[in-house]
């Protein structure tokens, strides 16, 4: 899927192909990676219901005829759909209010469609979602090199009941999130507050019983208008961080799951932490470290600043993590030495050839010298170098899996615009970080020569 955005704080227009396994955001301080980063994760969660008109006219269909017919044109209707409920929740997903959401937002757009590729593959490939509950069960079912989708339902109940015709809306919706998305809700974004998110739902908890007592105060006079106080006490966060604190206030239930990146968990622990990251029984994250002895478990706040900042990404790969998933990363080397950062590259790497997307947002040259350097061992035809030089072909990639944005401001300082680096098998260079490192250097030679010249004037 492609997604198209205009006038987004200080981004004047960016285009982004969501299909990527890898995509990486460059660029200098405050040119509007991170709202980019927010806007891109809104598009996947579906926490919140968007309408879709799209998908209230099918469902007449599928109440006659129990089948309906996919094109291309139904499939960008409902992605035109879910680009206006985005319009729509700037505020939920920035965390502010109507009033600073015009004042920010009053140009943006934002237009999202599948490309000719695309739906061929969607027709492709077979595509089934179904539920059961103890009153009915309901199938979709879409087989391999076909556009039609049969529409199966087995319930006590008849399926034109408003109930169950709200029930089939919400399964629609969620269906054709799979065919466009791939997993519906396949999302996670880690923010830079990643480093105190378990220490965060903590607070979350206290909130939860502040908003009880406000509505059990307000409930002793005549009127009480619950959504207002809900409202004003959900948008504190944004949307991505909201999520991950109600992630980290779930981590009793998250850990029963073990998702099939369990062991490139294990790599982290053992390969950067030198320890395991840990969920007790009752939902708290604990680090026992390798090097002090496993009788010592160490609560999560006392934990190093590498161990808490990591333990988001630890827990995500161990417990929630699927095939077709988008993980977005904002500055993945917060808090890490460069070694860290380098062996972090890797690992992303990895993952991003095991059906993972990726994208993150970074400002580091550790970062971005290595994946140079796994593109250009991708490249080489000298397999033995490769080896001798710590790599191994699952970190190996492909110039033609990454993609690389560029946030800079142009030459009037005003308009903003994210501009695709160009990749190839020599790697890819950031103008920024390149200028910044080559002025660092001149001054060290120069002030380096200019002390030689003074020793040796002392001497004679």
């Amino acid at each position: 899927m492609i997604a198209e955005v205009k006038s987004l704080g200080p981004i004047k227009s960016a285009t982004i192909d969501l299909n990527k396994p890898l995509t990486i955001f460059c660029g200098p301080n405050s040119t509007g990676k991170t709202y980019l980063s927010y806007l891109l994760y809104a598009i996947y969660d579906d926490s919140e219901y968007i309408e879709s008109k799209t998908i209230n006219r099918i469902v007449k269909t599928l109440l006659s005829e129990h089948k309906f017919s996919l094109d291309e044109t139904l499939i960008n209707n409902f992605l035109d759909d879910i680009a206006i409920g985005v319009k729509f929740r700037l505020g939920s997903i920035f965390g502010i209010g109507d009033t600073m959401v015009e004042r920010l937002f009053s140009q943006f757009n934002i237009k999202l469609y599948i490309t000719k590729d695309e739906y061929e593959e969607i027709i492709h490939n077979p595509s089934q979602l179904g539920t059961r509950n103890s009153e009915s069960e309901r199938i979709f079912s879409k087989e391999a090199n076909s556009n039609e989708v049969i529409y199966l339902y087995n319930g006590k109940t008849n399926d034109t009941t408003r109930e169950e015709q709200i029930n089939l809306i919400f399964m629609l919706n969620r269906f054709f999130r799979l065919l466009c998305l791939g997993n519906p809700n396949g999302v996670r974004m880690l923010t830079v507050e990643r480093n105190s998110i378990y220490t965060f739902k903590t607070e979350l908890s206290l909130r939860r019983n502040e908003l009880i007592d406000r509505i059990q105060q307000k409930s002793t006079h005549s009127e009480i208008d619950i959504l207002d106080i809900v409202n004003s006490s959900s948008r504190r966060y944004p949307l991505a961080v909201r999520s991950s604190l109600r992630i980290a206030n779930d981590l009793e239930n998250v850990q029963k799951i073990k998702s099939t990146y369990y062991a490139i968990a294990e790599m982290i622990e053992g390969g950067v932490l030198n320890g395991e990251v840990k969920i007790t029984k009752n939902g708290d994250v604990e680090f026992i470290s390798s090097r002090v002895g496993a009788s010592k478990h160490i609560p999560i706040h006392m934990s190093s600043s590498i161990v808490k900042t990591m333990s988001s990404l630890v827990i995500y790969l161990k417990h929630i993590a699927q095939e077709g998933d988008l993980l977005i990363i904002d500055e993945p080397e917060m808090n890490f030495h460069p070694d860290v950062q380098i062996r972090l590259t890797r690992i992303f790497a990895i993952l991003s050839k095991l059906k993972l997307r990726i994208i993150i947002s970074t400002h580091s040259d550790y970062i971005i010298r290595e994946f140079n350097n796994l593109v250009m061992a991708g490249a080489l035809s000298d397999k033995q170098l490769v080896t001798e030089l710590g790599y191994n072909d699952n970190m190996l990639l492909n110039k033609d899996a990454i993609a690389v944005k560029y946030f800079n401001y142009g030459k009037r300082k005003r308009d903003l615009e994210v501009v695709d680096i160009k990749v190839s098998d020599d790697g890819f260079s950031v103008q920024s970080i390149d200028n910044t490192i080559n002025e660092q250097n001149q001054i060290t030679e120069t002030l380096f020569d200019r002390l030689q010249e003074e020793k040796d004037y002392d001497r004679v």
